[in-house]
């Protein structure tokens, strides 16, 4: 039996890819969120680190929502899903969380980025700066519940692959929050890279407070995949089957133990803790150190989607 081909294969990598795309804009939109309000304030728009995520948060989404289009059997259909909404469908509550996410996601960054829109219209738009001026007294309620569909957009991807429940592996509670824990992660890596990329001080105050908050996430989506796999052996039957295949020998089993355990996790945490107690960070462990996380996420999201499907209930 192929790693990536078998019978009961329903969602293969594209699936795998929009899910990892869309927890990283989350994560990352999450992140710029608490460094304005915590660090930066007005000034934030500055920061290369706030632009790597501004830029991250809707390119990933479109990149993703691409993705998801091209792998449709009618993809130019795909504005019926825009439009015809099924509450009791997963696949159509998620669809209409991520376009109102976009839509306070934009609103949000026409806050953040104000006084370069204001200064680029130059008097020269007067209804362009008030619409903008008024949208910027409501900040604070945006920030708010753009901080609420982000969360909820990344506990969606897991959500997604839940409601596939023929798989024990898939159908699983702890699924959702192992999802949206490294969809924070590799937001988190994300706008680290970008913003040392785009020429922020790698040991400047965002760096060191995303770290501060990188370490008990990296613990906990520890704890999470403990959890995972603990519950799913302890059940006996066909979700012991689902664990012991996933994380056994054989293919996907290097790609647990070497690509998400390893490389993904515990390298990441021990850069983290190496630069906690370091004099100065480094571009270089920065850089890799969020290089690494991403990889990892990006390899969990394909382990998990392909091993939950190769053991039907």
């Amino acid at each position: 039996m192929s790693p990536f081909h078998f019978d009961g294969l329903v969602w293969h990598w594209p699936i795998a890819i929009y899910l990892f795309l869309a927890g990283v804009s989350a994560g990352a939109i999450s992140f710029a969120i608490l460094l304005k309000h915590f660090k930066l304030g007005k000034d934030a728009y500055k920061s290369g680190f706030i632009q790597a995520a501004c830029l991250i948060a809707p390119l990933a989404v479109f990149a993703g929502l691409g993705i998801l289009v091209l792998d449709l059997t009618k993809p130019f259909d795909f504005w019926k899903i825009l439009v015809f909404y099924n509450g009791t469908s997963v696949m159509s509550v998620g669809v209409a969380v991520l376009m109102v996410y976009q839509l306070i996601l934009f609103a949000w960054l026409i806050c953040v980025f104000k006084e370069p829109v204001l200064n680029w219209c130059n008097g020269r738009w007067p209804l362009v700066t008030r619409l903008l001026n008024a949208l910027v007294k409501h900040e604070p309620s945006i920030s708010g519940f753009l901080t609420i569909f982000a969360l909820s957009l990344g506990a969606y991807t897991g959500f997604l692959l839940s409601a596939l429940t023929t798989f024990p592996m898939l159908n699983n509670p702890v699924l959702p929050l192992l999802f949206l824990i490294s969809g924070l992660s590799s937001g988190a890596a994300g706008t680290l890279l970008g913003g040392v990329l785009l020429k922020g001080d790698p040991d400047g105050k965002e760096v060191h407070f995303i770290h501060n908050i990188e370490i008990p996430i990296i613990l906990v989506e520890m704890v999470l995949l403990f959890t995972f796999f603990t519950g799913l052996i302890l059940s006996g039957g066909q979700s012991k089957v689902a664990a012991i295949t996933a994380i056994g020998e054989g293919f996907w089993g290097w790609v647990f133990w070497g690509g998400i355990v390893v490389l993904g996790l515990s390298l990441p945490l021990a850069f983290n803790l190496f630069m906690k107690t370091s004099s100065k960070r480094k571009f270089s462990y920065v850089a890799i150190t969020a290089s690494c996380s991403l990889v990892g996420v990006l390899l969990l999201r394909n382990f998990i989607l392909y091993t939950g499907q190769m053991t039907v209930a």
